[in-house]
């Protein structure tokens, strides 16, 4: 809409004459570059959504974590003793449905749990209950620690591992 409002102002000088021409094609050589470019490198950051990386090491301090502050309800191995089981099926019905992102799921531990105690927890300790939930599902250790920051953590997917 900027780029037509722009254009249609810069070539209405055109009928001026040679120069006019110029700095129509000059603006619009300056323009639209800028208004493109934004779009495109979205596109390619969008384009990385698959890879969830985590590593081992934080997986297991979220293990600890996990049976200090989880396993009460959710159980010693995640299969829901008396509340939603976080592994196997139910896991993969409610997240591993290509539409949550790992954010997603960050953002309803931290602000839900544990029960009756939402958001006690470090932003970092809930990233390693995270990237243990991970692991138990099957979602394979990366080199790299799950970051906590809630942009990258948006273009990290949830697909479907095989049982």
């Amino acid at each position: 809409m900027l780029l037509r409002a722009v254009a249609r102002c810069r070539f209405a000088s055109c009928r001026r004459g040679g120069a006019g021409r110029r700095r129509a094609r000059l603006t619009l050589c300056l323009v639209a570059p800028l208004i493109l470019t934004p779009t495109s490198a979205l596109r390619a950051d969008e384009s990385n959504t698959a890879t969830i990386i985590y590593s081992e090491e934080q997986a297991l301090k979220g293990h600890n974590l996990y049976n200090e502050h989880c396993a009460s309800c959710h159980g010693a191995s995640l299969e829901g003793q008396g509340s939603l089981p976080l592994r196997g099926a139910t896991f993969r019905t409610r997240w591993a449905d290509d539409r949550h992102s790992v954010d997603d799921l960050f953002y309803i531990i931290r602000t839900l749990m544990p029960y009756g105690q939402p958001a006690t927890l470090s932003k970092q300790e809930y990233i390693d209950i995270i990237a243990y939930i991970l692991m138990v599902n099957g979602y394979p250790a990366g080199m790299q620690p799950l970051p906590s920051d809630p942009p990258i953590l948006r273009r990290m997917t949830i697909k479907a591992q095989q049982p």
